[in-house]
């Protein structure tokens, strides 16, 4: 059995397969015994061969997460990292090893869903966590760099702490995109219309330049959520939850 850790800013998200099939998949909040609880739930479904680790973490967190893996289940885990290129995709980046780990596995499996859909590695990867990124890929593999904002709840949580009346905590997920009458439904859809918008504009602006319509591929929690006011881009783009750990798998085989 196989093991893959995605270390991100808020959570520690995991998987275990055998083979090409996926077995069981979880999450679990940062804690000062990390892993500890999915040690706990795997003890049961049998051996662990090989562990692949990723990690977004200071080098300190890092090394905690290194020290966890080798002292439950007594693996030494594979690294996943940036690189200047893998599997047919060039990283663009000036410094190559500053490109989020999460992010180049997420456009590695992006780019490869592309090449066997479509027979193009055009691609557009949303990943939409803690953080809302938008990276690009055009049809012959090369990364044509992206975008970073804040994601939907780490904005919500800055007009809270800016402000005094809105006390809003999260987004419900029916929420829609019409103009507010209230200030809460404002800024909802202020916040979740912002997003939708700025994916359009990239994908618009990148078929524009290269020629080329991208596959739409979204991951991350909020993922859903922006699906659903993609307009015209809503019946082809699709929502891909486990893509960082497709790529975790293409990157270390």
């Amino acid at each position: 059995m196989i093991v893959d850790i995605d270390a991100g800013n808020t959570r520690i998200k995991w998987q275990a397969s055998l083979g090409d099939r996926r077995i069981d998949v979880g999450a679990e909040q940062l804690s000062e015994r990390p892993l500890h609880s999915v040690h706990a739930t795997l003890t049961s479904q049998g051996d662990i061969s090989r562990i692949r680790l990723l990690s977004v973490r200071s080098q300190a967190d890092t090394a905690i997460l290194v020290d966890a893996v080798k002292s439950l289940w007594s693996v030494e885990p594979e690294m996943i990292t940036s690189s200047a290129a893998a599997c047919g995709v060039t990283n663009s980046y000036t410094q190559v090893n500053t490109l989020g780990a999460d992010r180049w596995s997420a456009i590695i499996a992006g780019a490869q869903r592309a090449k066997q859909a479509t027979g193009s590695m055009a691609v557009c990867v949303v990943d939409a966590g803690s953080a809302l990124t938008i990276d690009l890929v055009d049809d012959c593999g090369v990364h044509q760099g992206g975008y970073i904002v804040p994601g939907l709840s780490m904005q919500l949580h800055a007009l809270n702490q800016g402000t005094g009346n809105i006390a809003l905590a999260n987004i419900p997920p029916d929420a829609g995109l019409q103009p507010g009458l209230n200030t809460r439904d404002a800024v909802i859809a202020g916040i979740l219309l912002g997003a939708q918008q700025l994916i359009l504009a990239a994908v618009i602006d990148f078929e524009r330049q290269q020629g080329v319509k991208p596959l739409l591929l979204v991951t991350g929690g909020d993922g859903p959520r922006l699906l659903e006011g993609l307009g015209k881009f809503s019946n082809e783009a699709q929502y891909s939850p486990h893509l960082v750990f497709e790529g975790m798998a293409f990157l270390c085989p």
